[in-house]
């Protein structure tokens, strides 16, 4: 009985031991590690998120009609235009007034080629075409000048029935007529500087219209 109680009382003394000694021991790598900052990083990431260039959205077009100017007039401030292209961000169009549908077969690599695409079309039955001779749509097949847009897709539709298909229609000025001007620019500026101009053109109109895309 007294050697059990030894070994008890010698156990005990173990235990405690073990338990001051721990104060004393020297403590491991994890415990020495700084914890990390939770709210320092999330405030720095926000911060390098917010010092981000913002791509801005990109400027509306804006369009002006200029209508009204007399022939010589009309040269006069194309000259004014041109000037002002060459000084500022924008752009500008002579529409005509008057326009014409075009039906038209796009140009032939060879004025050899587009007399055996003509020759071809006749063939077919259709009747009233001719080759192009000159200009931007050399050898290129007429298939007719209509003076509206339903007139020009008849004659398609008829063409297309007779199994030739990619042909076109292209706006034309009508002979003898009037000219106006579309500029467009996406400076506000420029185009109140437009304002200023007109001034000595009294008797023309300037309006603001939607650009074409």
């Amino acid at each position: 009985m007294k050697r059990m109680a030894w070994v008890l009382l010698l156990a005990n003394v173990l235990v405690a031991a073990y338990f001051i000694g721990m104060d004393y021991w020297p403590q491991t790598a994890a415990d020495n590690s700084v914890p990390i900052n939770v709210e320092q990083l999330s405030l720095r990431s926000h911060s390098a998120a917010a010092s981000k260039p913002v791509t801005p959205p990109a400027a509306e077009a804006l369009c002006v009609e200029w209508r009204g100017l007399t022939p010589v007039e009309f040269v006069r401030v194309r000259e004014q235009l041109k000037s002002m292209v060459s000084q500022q961000v924008m752009s500008f169009a002579e529409v005509p007034v008057d326009t014409l549908r075009w039906v038209i077969f796009p140009p032939l690599p060879s004025a050899q080629s587009a007399t055996a695409k003509l020759e071809e079309l006749e063939a077919a039955g259709i009747s009233g075409a001719e080759i192009v001779k000159e200009g931007v749509w050399l050898n290129a097949i007429s298939l007719g000048q209509f003076d509206n847009a339903d007139a020009a897709s008849q004659r398609v539709r008829e063409v297309e029935s007779r199994g030739v298909l990619g042909t076109r229609i292209e706006s034309l000025p009508q002979q003898g007529t009037a000219f106006y001007f579309v500029i467009r620019s996406e400076d506000p500026d420029v185009l109140k500087g437009l304002s200023a101009i007109k001034q000595a053109y009294p008797n023309s109109q300037q309006s603001r219209v939607a650009c074409a895309l």
